[in-house]
């Protein structure tokens, strides 16, 4: 998803793409199931996260309508990310939640078991059960208990994304063969050697960003939060953690003095203004930057993150994104559907879908990564290698809360995230100078507080 507060400006020449495909319509040969029409009226609330994908997807389910629901309208309603999950919480409670939701995955696990969505298996069915690219299964998305809940929307995975012109002027060597130690070591001496230039830019808030970054560490060091195979245990008070802690600590001291309160905007300012040479980050910077620094552009390019120099491990945060339904109170369930099923079976629509925020959605069918038009973008122009590593090369790496280390789903880590425990985890080591054993010792309290309090989500385990 984008991690901005804000709406995202135009990428590169996304004016003249869209001038030129807007004809190109969503042709498609549908089955009779989405062809139904519906004489239902009103407006069919879309909840989605700023970025311009949601608008495209909107866009399609409002086509969709015109030629079979012509008394409803598709309409967009968009939340900031650190937003999402009170929202979500506070209008489910409330019986008023919209009736189809662009979610990410490690919240999307916590509704599905909550039993409050829709499922999704007819959809899928129609959307072709073969489709998916190599490297990623259905549930990444969202399935519990059997049945699938969550439609894929796209992938999206953070890359470490470097200044190559700064690390090849230092003589700091090849990025995609960096260790922990590496990249510490390269962090260290741009920042010596680079005025007014941090080695390293992460997310050390109270927020979302600084979580998905830290995760990533903690899975490559091969440390968990929960353990699925074993009724959910516990399992962050590990040396794994301790190690990840220690390891972000001694990255602070190379990052930008105000990193202890950034989130995603200011990890991409940072990037974008060329205060800042690495971070890990989405593919949200290159559109920034194509625009408003073309000089930092000409030099970025992203890789797999930095191999744990014992694991070998590269874990990425990947966002499997997708569409849900909710079920309470929703009037709209089947119009959805056969809406979805529109958009779903478009490739033409999903190349304007990933176009829309290059590199930053990835495409999740086979046939729509495949597609010739999905080419056409000018960043396959100049930043090809970097578009596959999103695209491609990071999915073998991908892991998340809700997944970690693809060993199993787990509807805990939305509550996680919604109590901000492990971006506080880590503000007691990087602000308030915790020992990092202590601070996993207290993170390890607070999940086992959120697995008590929500056996419901586990089936009732002890």
């Amino acid at each position: 998803m984008d991690r901005n507060d804000n709406s995202p400006k135009t990428p590169i020449d996304r004016r003249q793409f869209i001038a030129g495909v807007a004809a190109l319509g969503a042709s498609t040969t549908l089955p009779a199931w989405a062809q139904k029409p519906s004489t239902k009226t009103g407006v069919v609330r879309v909840w989605g996260e700023p970025g311009p994908y949601g608008g495209v997807a909107v866009d399609a389910m409002n086509e969709w309508a015109k030629k079979f629901a012509p008394g409803l309208t598709f309409k967009l309603e968009t939340l900031s990310w650190d937003g999402v999950y009170v929202k979500l919480m506070t209008d489910l409670a409330a019986k008023n939640p919209a009736h189809c939701i662009s979610v990410e995955s490690p919240i999307a696990y916590q509704l599905m078991a909550d039993l409050l969505l829709e499922p999704l298996d007819d959809v899928v069915q129609k959307v072709g059960k073969n489709r998916l690219v190599d490297g990623v299964k259905w549930e990444y998305w969202g399935a519990w208990k059997g049945k699938q809940y969550v439609l894929p929307a796209h992938h999206q995975a953070t890359q470490m994304v470097v200044r190559t012109d700064i690390v090849q002027e230092l003589g700091l060597g090849d990025p995609d063969k960096w260790s922990w130690d590496d990249m510490r070591n390269a962090a260290r001496v741009i920042s010596e050697k680079k005025k007014d230039m941090a080695g390293i830019s992460l997310a050390l808030g109270r927020n979302s960003c600084t979580e998905y970054h830290f995760a990533s560490l903690l899975h490559s060091a091969g440390g968990r939060m929960f353990d699925p195979a074993n009724k959910f245990q516990v399992v962050f008070d590990s040396p794994e953690t301790v190690e990840a802690l220690e390891y972000l600590k001694s990255l602070q001291a190379y990052m930008p003095k105000g990193a202890v309160s950034y989130s995603f905007l200011e990890v991409v300012d940072s990037i974008v203004t060329g205060r800042a040479a690495i971070s890990f980050y989405w593919g949200r910077p290159y559109g920034r930057a194509a625009e408003e620094n073309k000089a930092v552009f000409a030099g970025l390019q992203s890789f797999n993150h930095p191999r744990h120099p014992k694991t070998g491990r590269r874990s990425n945060w990947n966002d499997f994104q997708g569409w849900c339904i909710p079920r309470p109170n929703n009037q709209y369930v089947d119009e959805v559907k056969a809406a979805l099923t529109y958009y779903q079976t478009s490739p033409e629509w999903l190349v304007r879908y990933c176009h829309s925020l290059m590199p930053n959605v990835s495409p999740v069918y086979k046939d729509v990564l495949a597609d010739p038009k999905l080419m056409t973008h000018p960043f396959f122009q100049t930043k090809k290698d970097t578009i596959m590593n999103y695209y491609v090369n990071s999915l073998p790496h991908s892991s998340s809360t809700g997944n970690e280390m693809l060993k199993g789903i787990n509807p805990l880590a939305g509550i996680v995230h919604g109590r901000s425990i492990l971006a506080q985890t880590v503000q007691k080591v990087v602000v308030d100078n915790w020992k990092a054993a202590d601070a996993a010792k207290w993170g390890a309290k607070e999940l086992e507080g959120v697995r008590k309090s929500n056996l419901r989500l586990l089936g009732g385990v002890a």
